[in-house]
């Protein structure tokens, strides 16, 4: 008995491993998905020979409201539910929590108020193409004040706060737009950035997909009035976990090491950092 019950197990395993899985996305119509974004940084700058080191925490909480799916395609609204941050250097030290009245009211409210109201409804294709965006009438779309620390920082280190343009991807969309097997790989690129992807394997309820990433990262900014350029060579490693029956992402960790400099007032920064992102999708 214990023979046959190992070989059904086995010949099921095999036909997961066998099987392959369609890129294409399947949006259920109806349910609310809730987005949480975890990231934790720790950046080194030396300077003068001494070593300073920032650390910033920061949790967003966004909303996906699904309205409808017709021909393929799905009507969904997007919302900023909660901010969450923590900045610590040693210019000092500073909190914020969308949730706190007190927070709202101060500085740091006022800047990030902008982001809370990215409230937009969006198309998306089945092939995770968005091929519609409308903002809400107050939602402010504009860049952040990167001459306030939060703002700056939320700048770097925040996710999903930015109102996407047409012929982008949802950020949901994982797998390429054709069928793929276990051990599969597959390249991407974004800008400066360049993806790689395997399909490392294929569960009963989900597909497990590694991943890297390398990229060069070249910005300026202004803060209390200098302009700042930042340059960097980044690498990541990552997990993602893909929904099986919508082909939606599910969650998504990684760890990015980044290697540059911080040019400020004639002066070149060295600039190490360390970042670990977790994407949570609840809600299918």
């Amino acid at each position: 008995m214990k023979y046959i019950l190992f070989l059904v197990s086995f010949a099921f395993i095999a036909n997961l491993n066998a099987q392959k899985i369609n890129g294409q996305i399947n949006f259920p119509k109806g349910k609310k998905l809730e987005v949480v974004s975890e990231i934790k940084a720790i950046v080194t700058q030396e300077m003068m020979g001494q070593e300073m080191e920032m650390n910033v925490n920061t949790t967003i909480e966004r909303s996906l409201d699904i309205e409808n799916v017709s021909n393929g395609n799905a009507t969904v609204e997007h919302k900023v539910k909660r901010i969450q941050m923590n900045f610590d250097s040693p210019m000092g030290a500073q909190t914020f929590d969308s949730e706190n009245e007190k927070d709202m009211k101060g500085d740091a409210g006022k800047t990030l108020e902008k982001s809370l109201k990215n409230k937009y409804t969006m198309t998306i294709d089945n092939t995770g193409k968005i091929i519609a965006v409308k903002a809400d009438d107050d939602n402010p779309n504009e860049k952040k004040d990167a001459n306030d620390p939060m703002s700056g920082a939320m700048a770097q280190y925040a996710e999903g706060l930015q109102v996407p343009n047409v012929n982008d991807f949802t950020d949901l969309k994982i797998l390429p737009n054709r069928e793929i097997s276990k051990g599969e790989t597959w390249t991407d690129s974004l800008n400066e950035s360049k993806f790689i992807y395997t399909l490392s394997d294929i569960r009963e309820n989900d597909v497990v997909v590694d991943y890297t990433e390398t990229a060069k990262i070249s910005r300026k900014q202004e803060m209390m009035g200098m302009e700042i350029s930042i340059t960097s060579n980044d690498k990541t490693t990552g997990k993602i976990i893909v929904d099986r029956k919508s082909g939606l992402m599910k969650e998504k960790t990684s760890t990015t090491v980044s290697d540059g400099t911080t040019e400020v007032m004639g002066q070149s920064i060295p600039t190490t950092s360390k970042t670990t992102r977790t994407i949570t999708v609840k809600g299918f």
